[in-house]
């Protein structure tokens, strides 16, 4: 693949302290799905649904970002929760998250998902949600998720694919001609089946329909404001961005179309017999 975009694993530092260094560049990102989508129901909630919950659970996640997930309201409270994030400020903000929602038993790690500091088979769920297309060694990662997960465990691992945030990339690309779009070489619905697979026995993939309808400009152009490379436009590169997305509008509207959707893992194919 050469060499990575600092975006798609190719820096961590760069994830660690610029792009991660505080949560309000993907807080952004998630706002844009949360005023917009056309869902009835979230990513979290539709993502704990696909599975059933062991009682007292003992959950991993690793890359919790700001704590989305634990807004769900179908995980049980009683659930022993383990936070961890490559960025230190993620962990907090995701911890108060799960304390804010009932969740007594709140354990927040910084750590890399390459070299998880738990024991073999620590975990009854072990979550990934929209974050190993930041990896710099995927497999490593997928390895370690293999190995802390019980062998009656379940993994929950959330990405996108190619066509994802169409309206909004188009725009960006453009006006810029480094868009990082090696993220789903590095980790999307095709490329991320075949890795689960070398890791996992029972693979499931299920689609998130959300398609975005934004009529506030504004909230389009801080989302692509929040990464590369727009992340660090200059003002005419601005105007220019916001330009192109106007042109994309219908009627006031931006339809954002969506690919994302989640993979529940297992080490057997509990369908069988």
């Amino acid at each position: 693949m050469g060499e990575r975009h600092a975006f798609a694993g190719g820096d961590q530092d760069y994830l660690r302290g610029d792009q991660y260094g505080t949560t309000a560049k993907l807080a952004t990102r998630g706002d844009l799905h949360t005023r917009f989508g056309t869902s009835p129901i979230s990513l979290a909630s539709f993502e704990a649904g696909l599975i059933s919950w062991p009682a007292d659970a003992e959950v991993l996640e690793c890359g919790s970002g700001t704590g989305m997930f634990w807004r769900n309201g179908i995980t049980p409270t009683s659930s022993r929760l383990t936070l961890t994030d490559l960025s230190p400020a993620m962990v907090e903000a995701a911890s108060a998250v799960a304390a804010e929602h009932g969740f007594g038993a709140v354990t927040g790690r910084s750590c890399d998902v390459q070299d998880l500091p738990f024991d073999d088979d620590s975990f009854d769920v072990v979550i990934a949600n929209h974050m190993l297309y930041h990896v710099p060694d995927p497999d490593r990662a997928l390895a370690e998720l293999a190995r802390v997960m019980r062998p009656d465990g379940v993994a929950l691992v959330a990405t996108n694919g190619r066509g994802h945030m169409a309206a909004i990339v188009d725009a960006i690309r453009e006006v810029f001609d480094n868009y990082p779009d090696e993220l789903y070489d590095v980790f999307g619905i095709d490329s991320g089946e075949a890795r689960l697979r070398d890791h996992f026995t029972s693979i499931t993939w299920h689609a998130f329909a959300n398609d975005l309808l934004v009529d506030d400009l504004g909230a389009a152009e801080a989302y692509a404001r929040s990464f590369p490379p727009a992340e660090t436009a200059a003002p005419a590169e601005v105007a220019s961005l916001r330009a192109a997305l106007e042109r994309r509008t219908v009627d006031g509207v931006l339809r954002v179309r969506t690919r994302a959707g989640v993979f529940v893992c297992r080490h057997a194919d509990l369908s069988v017999g």
